[in-house]
């Protein structure tokens, strides 16, 4: 028998409408399970703030999953293949008259988005420029309220979901379960635009000059992942 092999995996936490730290997402645990067998190796997670994850990732402290890549931090951290793609969703509330189109119909709005998330230089580029960013913590709850409350314009929001009717759904049926809205709220809800405003592929990461092999056996479970169909099964159901 061989003696297991044990990495540190960083992940951003995220948490719930009472503050504490939600479970890793269904669909996460399947993939990182996956990586385990294909590369027999055991994960020990980790999980931080996100702009914790990435400091440390930079830093060599682990393997990072869950970021998606900008020129910022591609100077502290190499990246694996995408395994897959998120879709990051325009949300409004349902009385607005906004129209989405693509990003230049942000101008002017103010726009919440989980502290320390990228969305690519592109984005990068026209934050608090074309569009102001509220900045804020990374359970929905929070975001939410402040959306209805008009407190800002429009949230961002990342899902696998690649449906907008879908997510709209699922925020509406929160707001439900959660009872989110005040008093005078009762007659809001939100709406997804059928646009999103990007798909973001989502990577393994380790520091700039740490894990070469391991992200290159990632790279090789990634591939082989893909030509048997496993991989994509994992985040269908």
């Amino acid at each position: 028998m061989h003696a297991e092999t044990i990495l540190p995996l960083l992940l951003a936490e995220t948490r719930d409408e009472n503050g504490e730290i939600a479970p890793i997402r269904p669909e996460n645990q399947k993939i990182i399970a996956y990586f385990e067998r294909a590369m027999d190796v055991k994960f020990e997670v980790r999980r931080y703030p996100l702009p914790r994850v990435i400091e440390n990732i930079g830093k060599g402290e682990g393997l990072g999953f869950g970021l998606s890549k900008n020129s910022e931090r591609l100077k502290t951290m190499r990246y694996s293949e995408a395994v897959f793609s998120d879709f990051v969703w325009v949300v409004v509330r349902d009385d607005s008259h906004m129209k989405y189109a693509g990003i230049n119909d942000l101008q002017g709005k103010s726009v919440g988005i989980v502290r320390g998330i990228r969305f690519g230089d592109e984005i990068d580029k026209l934050r608090n420029v074309a569009f102001k960013v509220e900045e804020d913590q990374p359970q929905s709850s929070s975001r939410l309220k402040k959306l209805l409350s008009g407190r800002m314009d429009v949230m961002l929001v990342n899902s696998r979901l690649p449906n907008a009717r879908d997510l709209e759904a699922e925020l509406n049926l929160y707001l439900d379960e959660k009872n989110l809205r005040s008093e005078t709220q009762m007659n809001y809800g939100v709406k997804v635009f059928a646009k999103p405003l990007l798909v973001d592929p989502i990577h393994f990461t380790a520091g700039i000059n740490t894990k070469a092999e391991v992200i290159n056996k990632i790279n090789a479970a990634i591939i082989k992942g893909r030509k048997s169909g496993d991989l994509p099964t994992l985040w269908k159901n």
